[in-house]
């Protein structure tokens, strides 16, 4: 059998477990922890910074609708992965030029088929030792015979342009 007890009456204060009589049950208060996702956010901010933006806008929207704490946490993540993403490629970006621009260079092979076409036959059996970078002034010595003498050239860059590179040659000595 249970006890009921009688409503609260003006002198008597209710205590706190009671409820009003007619008064609708309300529900327990959220637990009030750190959001699980935002926690998330601010370590892959530092480890994985593309999964922190995911935990982060997770994070963000979780602790709005459920009054849990962390939304500066999930917004700091948030914001540092996305600096974090944009440094990076930018990064890759300045890297991949700079490669770029040092891998810019006339094979030997066609330094030597254009010294044979530019002089005209004079010169044959032209031996270059590497590759010509592209770079204006950019110099290096061939051999080759030169009207039936063995002899020295040297190709300079005269212009670059995108990836034409344009040379001359003169005889070395």
């Amino acid at each position: 059998m249970t006890q009921q007890m009688p409503p609260a009456s003006p002198e008597q204060p209710m205590q706190p477990t009671q409820q009003p009589y007619g008064a609708a049950p309300q529900a327990p208060a959220p637990a009030r922890g750190t959001n699980t996702m935002a926690i998330l956010a601010i370590v892959f901010a530092f480890v994985f910074s593309p999964l922190g933006i995911v935990f982060g806008i997770i994070g963000r929207k979780q602790t709005a609708r459920t009054g849990e704490g962390g939304r500066g946490l999930a917004t700091a993540g948030l914001v540092l992965s996305i600096v974090f993403v944009v440094i990076s490629i930018a990064t890759l970006v300045g890297i991949f030029a700079l490669a770029a621009s040092f891998s810019n260079a006339v094979d030997n092979g066609e330094v030597a088929a254009q010294i044979t076409a530019q002089s005209g036959g004079r010169v044959t059996d032209v031996n270059c030792p590497g590759s010509l970078p592209a770079q204006v002034r950019a110099q290096m010595t061939c051999s080759g015979t030169i009207d039936g003498a063995p002899g020295q050239l040297v190709a300079t860059v005269t212009s670059v342009d995108g990836g034409t590179v344009a040379f001359d040659f003169t005889q070395a000595g």
